[in-house]
């Protein structure tokens, strides 16, 4: 009689959990990376879009129009600076869980001159 029978199915019942955590986790991780990006992309686009505009309120928009949808608490200002403009996004990082109590945010902010 084999003694070794069923082992297979005993150890990877035991790694399940282990390796769903870790492909979660990776997730998450992947969805703050993109998220950085994304917002930072955002901002310097925003910024770009009114220097080039001559034109401090064409940030928000511009800014808004480059950040994907599933970007959650998205928040665009800008201010005149010095005879430039500064753009300043903020946006939480999607989580897969969203009960969690975990909220991460990325706040990014550009100064450009006009013209």
């Amino acid at each position: 009689m084999n003694r070794d029978r069923g082992a297979a199915a005993v150890e990877y019942a035991g790694m399940f959990p282990i390796t769903a955590l870790l492909l979660l986790t990776l997730f998450e991780a992947l969805m703050a990376s993109l998220s950085v990006e994304r917002v930072e992309n955002a901002v310097r686009t925003g910024a770009r879009t009114a220097s080039q505009t001559h034109t401090v309120a064409a940030c928000v928009p511009a800014a808004h129009g480059a950040m994907p949808d599933w970007l959650n608490g998205k928040v665009v200002t800008a201010a005149a600076a010095d005879g430039g403009v500064e753009c300043s996004v903020k946006a939480e990082v999607p989580l897969l869980w969203p009960g969690v109590p975990l909220e991460f945010t990325v706040e990014r902010t550009v100064t450009m001159p006009m013209g």
